[in-house]
């Protein structure tokens, strides 16, 4: 007789603790409600989970007959409104969507589910992106919220209520599960070209589809690739493309960028020995020069793609350019020389389009302005409670770490035995309800605490008051235009300034002719300030200025950095300036702010680096500031020597293996002969100049994450140098197996996303 779990012997003890009234009594009306609702949503996922895939081990709270979900639903709808539908009306209006939000919500969960989280964005921004709407807000929530999520659902239900996009919304979402697998596999550019890239690509066209793009650094030469794949496949239905590069960094960077412009099914992270396919019918495989050249004909391809194609020139790697295809395209930022020209034409075509950095300068591609980081606290609303909620979630998590090592190792696999990071503990907890152990008490209290806090810091902005006093300082001087969170902010801030300075304020929420009737006051006025929430992402054609400040989430991407490129005018006498404000919670809890603190500095400064601008920090001497810094990167340090790597929200997966491979050969040379001359901690602005001084003060360097080497390092020089002597990748020259010119399809990989449910299989296997 098979013996029952103690859930369910309690439940035939105790069938009244298993109603919805039990557990908002006893779980949800204790906690504030944002923390309830991050326990609710939990355990609606864990009901949907259980529903879908009819599996025994996921361990219920309630009672799933008798309509204890549907109540639960129909609580989560009414807590997510509260907490963030405002937008949607007062509670009258959105009760008369209420029902339609919950029917939203539940049929979202089942027309997703099948798919793990990386793959679920992927399909909604295609979705988006077919209705002509911006997939901004997915990016932005799915950074902190699961899909499907009450939170990322009502941002997403708002969104599609304010634009009138939710019918055909939820017309291509809710369609059969054929239907849908087709379209989450099917690449599609999920990004816009920009005017430039357009003109690249017609003049590759009219070429025949042959020749080479000289494209300066930081313009975009991956994505015409892409697209021009893209587009061939569309036009024939089946694609071969071969990318060519002589370095493994580049190849496995290609590969990123496939995946996330084209939303091709894969692991991110994963070598560029691994090819993308859809279905076999369109298959991106990347291999570098050193191998191809010995047999160049056993890698026959509908597409040749070679990127830094002047390494091909070389009288080693020439040969590497015969591979037999029928289109070919080669890019770089330039080409010099007549005999590399003349090889390079030989093999690929004569160059067809160039796109200097003075050109990029001009229309603003690449900006030329001088940024300015300001690090400051943001402005909580809630302040009280949010220290009190941090306070919590530090002993909570110094708690589980100290009592739970065992439960820890058991669901991570055996790959650690505490949390270093809030992120672990999340993505761990959702991997949780694929266990036959029941997570204790005290990780449900944690997660709705998290929930809580994220939240907070999601709606807030960084102080006001430092903005407002740089807005009146310039506003009578200049024409700013200054980029809030959200209407609230712009408002506020319209408000705080209107008396000093002659303001003028855009948002979604003003009549279509008044935005129009400000933006044309604006574009004639010789000073004053311009405030706008996001007003970038909307589409709004905004008139030229000399100052951006950028009052917005710090997680700034970098097309909107290249914009303020536009809109900034540049004078012959003086470049225009970008203010940026970088915020950290003044409540710090290191095991969540250090990450996100970090990787808005990495991120900045990869910015800088990328673009060729000159970055400098506003006010460096706040010492609670600089205090909260080295307790960041102490906490990055920490992390890393217990994972050997660092998981990031912005960055990926970082191993500082494939940061040294990536800097090019010259310039790491350079670099440790120049870390050897130096002793003494090196700051960010010394960081930035060797490294400038190691390219050889190129215009632009294009490599990411290059300040987490410093922070692994602990800015010390000598740590730094022994990281670098690591040694970049020795490129494998072995002759590459004999492969027939009519090469056989290629499955898609098997997909393993850094997400808890891509872990699904590992974590179960762990546990059995």
């Amino acid at each position: 007789m098979k013996r029952l779990r103690p859930d369910e012997l309690e439940y035939f003890n105790h069938p009244d603790r298993f109603t919805f009234g039990y557990f908002r009594a006893e779980t949800l009306d204790p906690l504030p409600e944002a923390a309830a609702l991050g326990i609710a949503d939990e355990e609606l996922l864990n009901y949907y989970d259980n529903r879908y895939h009819n599996d025994a081990r996921f361990v219920l709270r309630l009672d799933p007959n008798d309509g204890h979900y549907a109540d639960l639903e129909a609580w989560v709808a009414d807590a997510a409104y509260r907490i963030v539908g405002e937008r949607i009306g007062d509670s009258e209006a959105f009760r008369k969507v209420a029902k339609e939000f919950t029917v939203f919500r539940i049929d979202s969960v089942n027309a997703l589910h099948l798919y793990p989280e990386v793959q679920k964005i992927q399909l909604l921004k295609k979705i988006a992106l077919d209705l002509r709407m911006q997939p901004a807000v997915i990016d932005e929530n799915a950074c902190l919220f699961s899909v499907g999520s009450s939170i990322f659902t009502m941002e997403l239900f708002t969104r599609l209520v304010e634009s009138g996009r939710l019918e055909g919304f939820a017309k291509r979402l809710f369609r059969t599960d054929a239907e849908l697998a087709r379209l989450s596999r099917r690449p599609m550019l999920l990004y816009s070209l920009w005017d430039h890239q357009t003109v690249a690509m017609e003049a590759w066209q009219r070429s025949g589809g042959k020749g080479i793009l000289e494209m300066a650094t930081a313009t975009g030469k991956t994505m015409v690739g892409l697209a021009a794949a893209e587009k061939l496949f569309g036009l024939y239905g089946s694609l071969r493309v071969l990318v060519l590069a002589h370095s493994r960094a580049l190849l496995d960077q290609w590969r990123r960028e496939a995946i996330d412009k084209l939303g091709f099914v894969g692991d991110s992270n994963g070598s560029y020995k691994h090819p993308l396919s859809y279905d076999g019918k369109f298959v991106i495989e990347f291999e570098t020069l050193q191998k191809v050249y010995r047999n160049p004909g056993a890698y026959a391809t509908d597409l040749l793609i070679v990127d830094e194609v002047h390494h091909g020139a070389g009288l080693q790697f020439r040969k590497a350019l015969e591979v037999p295809c029928r289109w070919k395209m080669g890019l770089s930022a330039t080409v010099e020389g007549a005999e590399r020209g003349q090889v390079l034409d030989r093999h690929l075509g004569r160059t067809v389009y160039t796109f200097t950095l003075k050109e990029a300068r001009e229309k603003g591609v690449v900006p030329d302005f001088n940024l300015y980081v300001h690090k400051t606290f943001l402005d909580i609303a809630e302040d009280v409670e949010f220290r009190e909620i941090s306070e919590h979630i530090k002993r909570l998590l110094n708690y589980i770490n100290a009592n739970h090592q065992r439960f820890i190792q058991i669901l991570s696999g055996y790959k650690f035995s505490r949390f270093e990071s809030l992120g672990d503990f999340v993505k761990l907890m959702r991997g949780s309800r694929y266990s036959e152990n029941e997570v204790p008490e005290e990780w449900q209290k944690l997660v709705g605490l998290i929930y809580k806090r994220r939240l907070i810091i999601h709606r807030s902005s960084p102080k006001m008051e430092r903005a407002v006093d740089l807005i009146k300082q310039l506003g009578n001087q200049k024409k700013c235009v200054v980029f809030s969170m959200d209407i609230a902010t712009c408002e506020r801030i319209y408000r705080a300034v209107k008396d000093s300075v002659p303001a003028y304020r855009v948002h979604s929420g003003l009549h279509p002719d008044d935005v129009k009737r400000v933006l044309a006051d604006f574009r004639n006025c010789t000073t004053g300030v311009l405030i706008a929430p996001k007003m970038l992402d909307e589409g709004i054609d905004v008139p030229d200025a000399e100052i951006g400040i950028n009052v917005a989430s710090a997680r700034t991407k970098l097309q909107l950095v290249q914009r303020m490129g536009r809109i900034l005018r540049n004078r012959p006498d003086k470049k225009p300036v970008f203010h940026h404000f970088v915020a950290l919670p003044r409540n710090f809890v290191a095991a969540e702010d250090s990450f996100s603190y970090m990787n808005d500095l990495a991120w900045i400064q990869d910015i800088a680096l990328k673009l060729g601008i000159a970055l400098e920090l506003y006010d460096p001497e706040n010492s609670e500031i600089v205090e909260l810094e080295k307790q960041s990167e102490e906490a990055v340090r920490s992390y890393y020597r217990a994972r050997d790597c660092i998981v990031t929200d912005d960055f990926g997966t970082i191993h500082i293996k494939k940061i040294v491979d990536s800097i090019r050969g010259e310039a790491h040379e350079e670099l440790i002969a120049l870390l050897g001359a130096r002793s003494g901690a090196i700051t960010d602005e010394q960081w930035l100049h060797l490294l400038r001084q190691a390219y050889g003060n190129e215009s632009t360097i294009n490599v990411s994450s290059l300040r987490w080497l410093l922070i692994i390092s602990g800015r010390d020089p000598q740590t730094l140098r022994s990281l670098l002597l690591m040694g970049k990748q020795d490129v494998q020259t072995s002759p590459p197996p004999t492969r027939p010119l009519d090469m056989p399809k290629i499955g898609i990989p098997e997909q393993t996303p850094d997400t808890a449910d891509g872990r699904v299989a590992e974590l179960v296997a762990a546990l059995k």
